[in-house]
């Protein structure tokens, strides 16, 4: 994956037991955080997050989160290949939803992942909720590096298009920084549908 590089502070975030303290540790930096009281979900369990000091050097990174259970079982999570760049957020209809399979000159764009292993991309699953919630609900292409798999998948399905190839030029334009891509798109949705209920609300909007 890619986090956001300074100067900027990237927020880890995940979830445990209610009330438990979390270690995590990068880069030789331990930060300590308390999950929340309240549970978030059917589990049980609540929402912790970390905010990492502003990282500058691209890595890449160790991320390791560790955590006491309320019978004394110790959870270790660990993540490698943590990189720090820019992360975008690619959103839209159906336009941004078409993936890199069906543009012109696909074949050869889909090849030429294999050169830039320093953009991660993922893609987020076509899943509804009528309220907002705190997690996806599905994912289509967990993180991974950029490769003919992870850019050339299944149509409408993996991807996006416009999303890649901006990404890619930028990644070009600044000599190679890391680049995080998030694709989450649905073709034919209006934008009320990417609006939270309160900004619906205060614009007397009854969709």
């Amino acid at each position: 994956m890619v986090l956001q590089r300074g100067p900027q502070s990237a927020i880890i975030w995940g979830y445990s037991d209610p009330d438990t303290l979390i270690t995590l540790e990068m880069n030789d930096k331990i930060y300590t955080t308390m999950s929340r009281k309240e549970p978030a979900n059917e589990q049980n369990e609540s929402i912790w997050s970390a905010t990492l000091d502003p990282v500058y050097d691209e890595g890449s990174y160790t991320v390791q989160v560790r955590h006491t259970l309320a019978n004394g079982t110790v959870v270790a999570i660990k993540i490698d290949d943590v990189l720090f760049g820019d992360v975008w957020i690619c959103s839209g209809q159906s336009n941004m939803q078409m993936t890199v399979s069906l543009i012109y000159n696909a074949t050869q764009e889909i090849a030429n992942a294999a050169n830039y292993p320093k953009i991660r991309i993922l893609t987020t699953s076509l899943i509804p909720s009528a309220i907002p919630v705190e997690e996806l609900l599905g994912i289509n292409l967990n993180w991974a590096v950029a490769s003919p798999a992870s850019v050339g998948g299944p149509d409408w399905n993996y991807m996006s298009a416009v999303c890649w190839l901006y990404g890619r030029m930028i990644h070009e334009a600044l000599n190679g920084r890391p680049i995080g891509l998030i694709s989450t798109t649905w073709g034919g949705t209006p934008i009320e549908y990417w609006a939270p209920p309160q900004a619906l609300h205060d614009c007397n909007d009854t969709m």
